[in-house]
């Protein structure tokens, strides 16, 4: 079975989903018992009994039938408004959350242009403004990187120049490998910081 690589799994947003409709699905039951016992009686045992009860059914089952139209309406408005609310909140999460994950690959690929930035009421702004500075800090290193090696290289090429010399001064070599030790250590200090997993 394909391991669901998302931040928001399927599997999470299915149960989500089914709970939600149960949910709704439990409160339009429970309004129908409620009303089912509310008018659910026997007629009696003679005749008068029976009339009397139904026109005492007739009487208190006018009341009901508004009352448990009010209901419906007002249940039909309760989930309206959850479910407004919902995909509202959800949409200022689930959008949010897509576009960490798609510059999380992007930077994951190499790519440390990436600037997260969402609307100023979506949730995650922090972890967006978290993630604009590991992208900062890891341009920083890459680029002092970068540096260290083409200076490296500079002081590598010099070095090998003085060496292709029939008789190069032991004053001109010692400054080559000082500067190319120099290089070095400019690598390793912006490497410093960089911890690998073995």
């Amino acid at each position: 079975m394909a391991k669901d690589s998302g931040l928001v799994q399927r599997a999470f947003k299915l149960k989500y989903g089914i709970r939600f409709c149960l949910f709704v699905i439990a409160g339009m039951l429970g309004i129908t018992l409620f009303l089912y016992l509310m008018t659910a009686r026997t007629l009696g045992g003679s005749y008068g009994q029976a009339i009397y009860n139904i026109y005492d059914l007739k009487i208190r089952i006018f009341p009901l039938i508004f009352a448990s139209f009010y209901s419906t309406a007002l249940l039909a408005l309760i989930t309206a408004a959850i479910i407004t609310i919902s995909v509202l909140f959800s949409h200022k999460i689930a959008g949010p959350i897509y576009r960490i994950e798609e510059n999380l690959k992007l930077i994951g690929s190499g790519d440390l242009t990436v600037d997260t930035r969402f609307r100023g009421e979506d949730q995650l702004v922090a972890l967006a403004d978290d993630i604009n500075k590991m992208v900062r800090d890891l341009n920083h290193n890459v680029r002092s990187c970068g540096d260290a090696l083409s200076d490296i290289e500079k002081f590598e090429e010099r070095l090998a120049v003085l060496l292709k010399q029939d008789n190069p001064s032991d004053h001109d070599l010692k400054e080559a490998i000082a500067d190319l030790k120099m290089g070095l250590n400019e690598l390793k200090r912006a490497t410093s910081g960089i911890k690998v997993k073995e």
